[in-house]
């Protein structure tokens, strides 16, 4: 590619919604262009146009180095999409490894979904092995797909349950676990607890390592609500099928819940008869396996919350990444920083972030992160926003009662929380 075609370049930024740090010292992970790589950009600041030379980068900024020696440290979100992924191709190459890295920075970018399938689609065609990783960024960032409410909700099998509606809860998930084997046509084993039903193909130490994740969900979500954290909310038992084989998942859910599960890790499924199936495939890495098990099993114990009503995406989804993160974290980025990231440029929260049906994978984290901010603003009064809202209370009329705020409110004051974190994050 020709140095020149970066020469001089003048990028219609709006400084408006170009975040500026004034750099002291240096991070991390910075990097340093080859002298053969040499990239000048002129960028409407703040303080007016500056012109200056690539110094550094990472993954997450560039350094911009003026003639008088000042530093501005930018985000990649800051500058078009077409640009990062032309920028970033000139200085890293084109192999496998800084292909897929170009894709984890442009996904994250308010317009650059489409460059960054390209990046990855690149990377894969490179190095095959990198299937699960980008399958992971493109997914969501963890977790995969939306609960699934099936059937007509009946409320007798809500609350407190007969010994004997146990025991028949019990005996119908059984029932559907011999089924599954006789449709699937394979071998399956069946583990059981005092609350879960675990339906494997795994060896032993994954299903110790599933159970382990399983008993820590219930738990955490249970004290979180003000629960017993002995007790148990289901209905019978959950029922968890958990698969060695991408394919196998598949295959259940599609013949066993009529459900197209190809490109998810993990679903969850809420009965109006009362009972929660989830399911998931292993991932070579256990501790990534766990956590799309207890992202799903969060979205079971809400199903069994209280009442069936089902809860709006942005609680549902922000609980399980919230926990889920809580209880075995993934690599990378903090949910707050993830979602300041994901959030440059936009208005709000994103579209129908409050009022939409279904989030956007690039909300989950975002929900999970606000899930945070609502916790530590008061650990006593987040219970009482789920029951309301298990109630049928709507969003805006329970945030208002309970948090003294209004969704707009407290968007505001959500994504100045995000501003901070980035601040301390870049050392601005």
């Amino acid at each position: 590619m020709d140095q020149q075609r970066f020469r001089g370049i003048s990028l219609a930024v709006l400084a408006s919604g170009l975040l500026l740090l004034v750099v002291s010292q240096g991070r991390a992970e910075q990097r340093t262009p080859a002298e053969d790589r040499v990239i000048q950009l002129t960028l409407p600041l703040d303080s007016g146009r500056v012109t200056g030379t690539v110094t550094s980068y990472s993954r997450l900024t560039f350094t911009l180095t003026t003639e008088a020696d000042e530093t501005h440290r930018l985000l990649w979100n800051a500058i078009p999409a077409d640009k990062v992924d032309q920028y970033w191709r000139y200085l890293e190459g084109e192999d496998s490894q800084s292909l897929f890295e170009l894709g984890e920075i442009l996904i994250r970018h308010s317009q650059g979904e489409d460059l960054a399938r390209t990046a990855f689609d690149q990377a894969l065609q490179r190095d095959p092995s990198l299937a699960e990783s980008i399958e992971q960024s493109l997914a969501g960032r963890e977790p995969d797909g939306t609960p699934r409410y099936v059937g007509t909700a009946d409320p007798q099998m809500w609350g407190q349950l007969s010994d004997e509606t146990m025991q028949q809860g019990v005996d119908t998930l059984r029932g559907f676990a011999q089924r599954t084997q006789r449709e699937l046509d394979m071998e399956l084993n069946l583990y059981e607890s005092e609350r879960f039903m675990l339906l494997t193909d795994c060896d032993e130490d994954a299903v110790q390592e599933a159970f382990v994740a399983l008993v820590k969900s219930y738990r955490a979500v249970a004290l979180l609500l003000g629960e017993d954290p002995d007790g148990n909310v289901f209905l019978g038992k959950c029922l968890v099928a958990l698969f060695d084989n991408r394919v196998d998942y598949v295959r259940f859910q599609d013949q066993l819940h009529e459900t197209d599960a190809r490109g998810t890790g993990g679903l969850s499924h809420g009965f109006g008869n009362g009972h929660v199936h989830v399911a998931a495939f292993a991932r070579s890495n256990p501790r990534q396996t766990s956590h799309i098990l207890i992202h799903e099993f969060v979205h079971a114990y809400l199903h069994r919350y209280q009442s069936p009503r089902p809860l709006d995406d942005w609680v549902n989804e922000g609980l399980a990444e919230h926990i889920a993160h809580a209880i075995e974290p993934p690599p990378g980025s903090s949910l707050e920083l993830k979602s300041r990231l994901a959030l440059e440029g936009k208005q709000g929260l994103g579209e129908g972030f409050f009022d939409g049906e279904n989030l956007s994978a690039w909300q989950y984290d975002i929900a999970g992160a606000l899930t945070g901010f609502l916790l530590k603003r008061s650990k006593t009064a987040y219970p009482k926003l789920i029951a309301s809202l298990k109630e049928g209370t709507p969003t805006g009329e329970a945030l208002e009662h309970i948090y003294r705020m209004s969704p707009d409110e407290l968007t505001l004051r959500f994504k100045r929380r995000l501003d901070r974190v980035l601040n301390e994050k870049l050392g601005g």
